[in-house]
């Protein structure tokens, strides 16, 4: 999971922690990310869509949906609003969205 942190935290400097775990959500391999960004501005749909093909490219094709959250750095209690990132995502992919953004891999590789 090193090359999978290292290249989610290379997309945006503000990133100052990776997380995350796999497991299995019924029969479905899943992925959990978790990443720790300061400041006050949002997450761009650039740098959502970045951090989405680093965890794409990083994981194997038996992941098959994977799970970004974004918490606040200074208050990591508080999950940051990744609506505004998603609005601008293509729209022939199906995001989730319920504090965490959560995509098949089908939608991933569709990035």
């Amino acid at each position: 999971m090193g090359a999978l942190y290292a290249a989610v935290a290379a997309v945006d400097p503000r990133i100052e922690k990776v997380d995350g775990q796999v497991y299995y959500s019924g029969a479905a391999k899943t992925i959990d990310v978790v990443v720790l960004i300061s400041g006050d501005e949002p997450v761009s749909t650039d740098a959502l869509t970045a951090m989405l093909v680093a965890i794409r490219d990083n994981t194997s094709d038996a992941i098959e949906t994977a799970t970004i959250i974004a918490r606040d750095a200074e208050d990591d209690d508080k999950i940051v609003d990744l609506s505004p990132a998603i609005a601008g995502l293509p729209n022939d992919i199906t995001p989730l969205w319920d504090g965490g953004l959560t995509l098949s891999r089908v939608d991933l590789d569709k990035l």
